[in-house]
């Protein structure tokens, strides 16, 4: 009797874990333009970041130790507040992985900064719809879904708006910023939530901002992140092209997020695979510079690979697109071993 107990046990555990799905890793970077550290090991860390697969980024600008940073200054209310929610107020450049914060002792290249939050599962999913107006306003739609059975509670839900790239030269000569934190839509400390307990539920916020003149509206999208309210702990995180609308054509879906589809590098080789079948797309590979090296047509398929060994080793920038819309972008590691 003993011995089937362990053995059902076993196997709910098992099909608990299948049921679950693949949980992003989000890493939040408080750093400043006027720092001399910052300038110092930012480039370390970006490299770092650029490498992985599948991890989003934010980059936050807390008013100390240098209050007239220019990204600061923009909203130092909610720069100050984001910083405050883990703690370190204080210095920059610091860490945040998955809501832990990470020592300022240890070097920010290290790829194994990123081990322990890699290949986990979560039992909640992000899909996000961005519609923006023109010029003048963007409305996001945030829908969390359960996936699997859960016995969570106590959860809060962040979720920012941010400019993917800045080219400005602060005092300490860094010149291009990523994923520039420019307001929150909920609260630094975000809004309190509770996840449905029956899977294939959904909670859907709709949240609408006005744009700034400060702001490249063309570049500013949407990022969502689910924590553990007391823990700070990421239980789910998404985020959204800046070009992203309702996107309804060339896929099946109007509300197709970057989490159904899927781009890894296999050494030199690319696959994609998706949830939807893409009707009309292309998929292309541009230099970190922006150069187009590599373009092709998508085809009606799940899954689909490419041979990019014809390009030296290095990060790459990708994207899949179709009629001026970006379905998702992101970075890739290729390499001819």
């Amino acid at each position: 009797m003993k011995k089937h107990f362990i053995f059902l046990s076993f196997l709910f555990a098992q099909l608990f874990a299948i049921a679950q799905v693949p949980k992003k890793v989000v890493v939040e970077h408080f750093t400043n333009t006027k720092c001399s550290s910052c300038a110092s090991r930012n480039p370390g860390f970006y490299t770092n970041y650029f490498s992985q697969t599948d991890v989003i980024h934010l980059a936050i600008h807390p008013s100390s130790p240098y209050a007239a940073c220019l990204f600061s200054m923009h909203n130092p209310a909610e720069n100050d507040g984001r910083t405050n929610y883990y703690g370190i107020y204080g210095g920059t450049p610091r860490l945040v992985i998955q809501g832990v914060v990470i020592s300022g002792s240890i070097n920010y290249g290290l790829a194994s900064i990123f081990t322990p939050y890699l290949s986990q599962t979560s039992p909640a999913s992000i899909k996000i719809v961005q519609s923006k107006y023109g010029s003048d306003s963007i409305r996001s739609r945030i829908v969390i879904k359960t996936e699997a059975v859960h016995s969570l509670g106590g959860l809060s839900l962040f979720v920012a708006l941010a400019e993917d790239t800045i080219n400005y030269t602060g005092s300490n000569g860094e010149p291009v910023h990523y994923d520039v934190f420019r307001k929150s839509l909920t609260g630094t400390a975000g809004v309190f939530i509770t996840l449905p307990a029956t899977v294939g539920d959904s909670v859907v916020y709709s949240l609408v901002s006005s744009a700034d003149a400060a702001w490249n509206f063309s570049r500013i999208y949407t990022m969502a992140i689910l924590q553990e309210t007391i823990s700070q702990a990421v239980v789910q995180a998404e985020s959204v092209s800046a070009s992203a609308n309702n996107i309804s054509t060339g896929i099946s879906s109007n509300e197709l997020s970057t989490s159904e589809i899927t781009v890894f590098s296999d050494a030199s080789k690319i696959i994609i695979k998706s949830e939807h079948v893409f009707e009309s797309a292309t998929f292309n590979i541009f230099d970190l510079t922006g150069r187009l090296l590599f373009q092709r047509p998508l085809q009606a398929s799940n899954q689909q690979e490419f041979s990019l060994a014809h390009l030296s080793d290095g990060i790459y920038v990708y994207t899949i697109q179709s009629n001026n819309q970006f379905y998702k972008k992101g970075k890739v590691l290729l390499t001819n071993q």
